[in-house]
């Protein structure tokens, strides 16, 4: 991923899911919502970060797919050891976690997307 791109969903994202956790909390009136937006923001977030990491580094090297294939399993478990820690806590909302989670796939998809559109002009 280009630098560029990084930074602009970088800020985006400390931008959007504080204001989407925010109008969950006035919207629902539950911290714990407005705490899982937060949640689902992050682990979205550090998940496409993850994977832009393994990419670069690993790209074009012996077993790439099994490594980046690999590094995902790991991830994944992780963030379920982690979801259901927080379900036994009862600090879990459904709703919360969706829409951090869609807010940075929006974001990333958008990015991407005009990215790609730029590269094709500068052709």
């Amino acid at each position: 991923m280009d630098r560029e791109v990084q930074k602009r969903i970088n800020r985006q994202t400390l931008i959007l899911v504080p204001a989407l956790a925010l109008a969950s909390y006035l919207l629902w009136q539950n911290e714990i919502v407005a705490f899982n937006v937060i949640l689902g923001g992050l682990i979205s977030w550090f998940s496409l970060r993850e994977l832009a990491w393994a990419v670069k580094k690993f790209f074009g090297k012996p077993m790439f797919q099994l490594t980046v294939i690999g590094l995902s399993y790991v991830k994944l478990g992780g963030i379920f050891l982690f979801l259901w820690f927080i379900a036994i806590n009862g600090w879990f909302s459904i709703k919360g976690l969706l829409i951090g989670f869609f807010a940075i796939l929006v974001i990333s998809v958008k990015e991407a997307y005009l990215h790609m559109k730029k590269q094709q002009e500068d052709v």
